[in-house]
């Protein structure tokens, strides 16, 4: 296990340090009054070292947390702590960058609108599958069945607005519970009209902490041949949601 942190660690220390230097260069720029020119500049090359960064440290944030998770279920709770102390020095520095560019250049985020989660980005279990020839999940045919998603980072707490899109034809459906790692949200599957006719629902809000990393859905009591097909969820923060 240590071996394969090594590159980790590597990156992150070199990250870190840079972030320190880059924000004592900003902190020496502001108090010595450089010319707008090179406050320009510096501004400048901070919004581009952030946005080159940035999908790296979501790439390098993501792969740590699959390894957290993995060695969990393989009981290795030492290597799943080792993940996630890397997991948030990454996140750490992220946010540090995030913070030096401040005032520059708006860095992309996921907080500033809707979040959609898709099959493809979904790991899922108890016979819950994505076909490669179609667009949703399937096979919520017991309960116990879930699919989990990766948050993006990084997440602004507060409320969001649950919507799914769905199939379920009448007869079927059930009930599902969401969780992110403190809160949960619990409500049932309204059926639409079969199984071709996809429609989206508004399920509730769901309360999420600040950089939340994972949310998960699943299947408390299922009905007929089925909970539903599921083609994506979206999570709205409620200044962007629609009015019922």
């Amino acid at each position: 296990m240590g071996a394969f942190f090594r590159p980790f660690q590597w990156w992150t220390r070199r990250l870190g340090v840079f972030s320190l230097v880059l924000a004592s260069f900003t902190a020496h720029a502001q108090t010595a009054g450089e010319p707008p020119r090179a406050q320009q500049l510096l501004q400048s090359f901070q919004a581009e070292l952030a946005a080159r960064m940035s999908p790296v440290l979501q790439k390098y944030r993501e792969e740590l947390l699959r390894l957290e998770r993995r060695c969990a279920e393989q009981r290795d709770y030492a290597g799943a702590a080792q993940a996630r102390d890397e997991r948030l020095q990454a996140e750490k520095t992220f946010a540090t960058q995030t913070q030096l560019t401040s005032g520059t250049r708006a860095l992309p985020s996921y907080t500033d609108g809707p979040i959609t989660l898709t099959p493809q980005d979904a790991t899922t279990t108890g016979g819950v599958v994505f076909p490669k020839d179609k667009n949703w999940l399937e096979g919520w045919k017991t309960s116990g069945a879930s699919a989990q998603w990766t948050l993006p980072f990084p997440l602004k707490a507060g409320g969001y607005e649950v919507v799914v899109e769905i199939a379920c034809a009448p007869g079927s459906g059930g009930k599902i519970i969401l969780k992110e790692e403190f809160h949960t949200l619990t409500r049932a599957i309204l059926p639409t009209k079969n199984w071709d006719d996809f429609a989206t629902q508004k399920l509730g809000t769901l309360r999420i902490k600040a950089n939340a990393t994972r949310l998960t859905m699943t299947a408390v009591t299922v009905e007929g041949d089925g909970l539903f097909l599921l083609r994506n969820v979206k999570l709205m923060p409620l200044s962007e949601s629609s009015p019922p």
